[in-house]
């Protein structure tokens, strides 16, 4: 197995262990430790996880593949989530993602995803996982230049 969490990642671990006591609730929170070292979820650190947590590799699998979030290949580009529920379409999302497929898309991997929990801020997406709420497409271009 090659993959390994950083030191950091592991305190982390020792901590969180502690904050829950069915190793079964670690599932989530091990595998956005995953992704956001290595920018994506591997076949080594999900059986990494699963040795954690004590339950089989493919109920680890299916967890990733269930979640829009998470990420089976590395990223050869930087990432744009656009979020493509019903607050944030109600709001613009679909015009952002238009802009961003015509403008941007030799730049960036542009992925709609489901809810993104901010729905009051809507329309949302995020760049490189940090959140960008009441976007627009004119606040959007600026930001990306």
């Amino acid at each position: 197995m090659s993959f390994s969490f950083n030191e950091e990642n592991t305190l982390k671990i020792k901590t969180l262990i502690q904050s829950y006591p069915q190793k079964r609730s670690l599932i989530l929170p091990l595998l956005w430790l995953a992704q956001k070292q290595d920018s994506y979820i591997c076949d080594d650190a999900m059986q990494k996880i699963s040795e954690i947590v004590e339950i089989p590799y493919m109920h680890i699998y299916s967890v990733v593949t269930f979640y829009t979030m998470f990420r089976l290949k590395r990223p050869q580009k930087r990432i744009i989530e656009v979020c493509r529920t019903l607050s944030c379409e109600l709001n613009g999302s679909e015009e952002i993602k238009t802009y961003l497929d015509s403008n941007h898309s030799d730049e960036y991997e542009i992925i709609e995803v489901e809810c993104m929990g901010a729905c009051s801020g809507a329309p949302m997406c995020t760049l490189d996982g940090k959140y960008m709420e009441n976007i627009t497409k004119e606040e959007l271009a600026k930001v990306l230049k």
